[in-house]
């Protein structure tokens, strides 16, 4: 009898030289009581910018505000129609409904997840001012196709890559097609932080110098306010710890790569759909998502063989409580949306498991199959 393993869907823990070494780091802030801002805050937002390939980058307190901010920068006006996808977390269309927006849901392709050109071209009207796309799973969207046809009506583009760092559409890494890309740095994802943290990106100027200022008070020095802001900055901690980890984001990227192409490669069953990305789509796999009419008992035989794996999502946002009541959300589009709400099932992937791992959980699947 094969013995079961213990596979962890999710693993935080860094090894021990790694961890001595960011309690080294955080102990030097420490005594040199250094909290907010500063030379740490400036050289994570410099490394940031060189990984990102961004000319800009503003570390902000999670990913949340990110979006949040990124939304009042672009200056568009309230009460205009917002596109987001209707499958993915809650934060993006959360963020336009409190920024006083018409949340607007668009559908999403079943091959890798991202919205669907279709979907978003019924949506768009005279009223529509911006898209939020999300770059779920790891998944580059359509750029090309979507920025045709923002540009066309003159749609203001902003880029969910939260779960998406180094991720690339032909060659070019997401963040940078439309005007502002945000980040989330939350310890579960491909860069984690010890906390909340998250960061904007974008290749203008003005909507940086914008961004800088509502993320902090609206201010550009000390009591000199140019407009009401908010407080979102990434303190020097978190960016102490993200500044060692992105030091190995893409040896861990790579090593998702690997696994995810084993997986594609050995899971071949007719109860089983798994991920068609292009060539143009440059995955970075910050979840591996499958589609299972079977899911219920798949998970139930998987977690005997000690394979723990996840639902992301198990609602679209039309179906949240938290929109339900708000006459805002003028139009919905949910056909696949709802169809991966019922059968998707996130495998287990990344730098805590070794290809043994990989290929052992490849082999259970099938063996379900079977």
């Amino acid at each position: 009898m094969k013995k079961v393993k213990n596979i962890p869907f999710i693993d935080l823990s860094l090894k021990k030289i790694d961890l001595d070494k960011t309690i080294s780091n955080i102990s030097r802030l420490i005594k040199d009581k250094n909290f907010i801002g500063g030379d740490e805050v400036k050289k994570f937002q410099n490394n940031f910018s060189k990984f990102n390939e961004s000319k800009y980058c503003l570390g902000v307190a999670n990913g949340t505000d990110a979006l949040e901010i990124a939304l009042e920068s672009l200056d568009i006006p309230k009460n205009s129609e917002v596109i987001v996808p209707n499958f993915t977390f809650l934060s993006p269309a959360e963020a336009v409904v409190r920024g006083g927006y018409k949340l607007v849901l668009a559908d999403i392709n079943l091959d890798d997840f991202t919205i669907s050109i279709e979907s978003l071209q019924k949506l768009i009207n005279k009223k529509t001012s911006a898209l939020i796309v999300v770059h779920l799973f790891g998944n580059p969207c359509d750029m090309l196709e979507i920025k045709k046809i923002t540009d066309k009506y003159g749609i203001k583009i902003i880029e969910d890559c939260s779960q998406a760092h180094g991720a690339k559409f032909k060659g070019k890494i997401v963040g940078n097609y439309g005007d502002i890309g945000t980040f989330s740095f939350y310890p579960t994802k491909n860069l984690g932080a010890f906390g909340d943290s998250g960061a904007i990106v974008t290749n203008k100027k003005t909507l940086y110098e914008k961004a800088q200022k509502i993320a902090n008070h609206g201010r550009v020095a000390t009591y000199d306010h140019l407009l009401p802001g908010r407080n979102s900055r990434l303190d020097s901690i978190q960016a102490s710890v993200l500044n060692f980890k992105i030091q190995n984001l893409e040896k861990h990227n790579k090593l998702r790569i690997k696994q995810a192409s084993l997986l594609v490669k050995a899971i071949q069953s007719s109860n089983i759909e798994t991920l068609k990305l292009t060539p143009d789509q440059f995955s970075v796999f910050h979840q591996f998502p499958i589609l299972s009419k079977k899911r219920k008992s798949l998970m139930t035989f998987l977690e005997k063989k000690g394979i723990n794996c996840g639902i992301y999502y198990p609602k679209p946002l039309s179906k949240m409580k938290a929109f339900s009541n708000i006459k805002s959300i003028s139009k919905v589009h949910s056909k696949n949306s709802e169809i991966a709400c019922n059968e998707i099932l996130s495998l287990p992937i990344g730098p805590h498991l070794n290809i043994k791992d990989t290929e052992y959980i490849a082999n259970a699947i099938q063996s379900f199959s079977n």
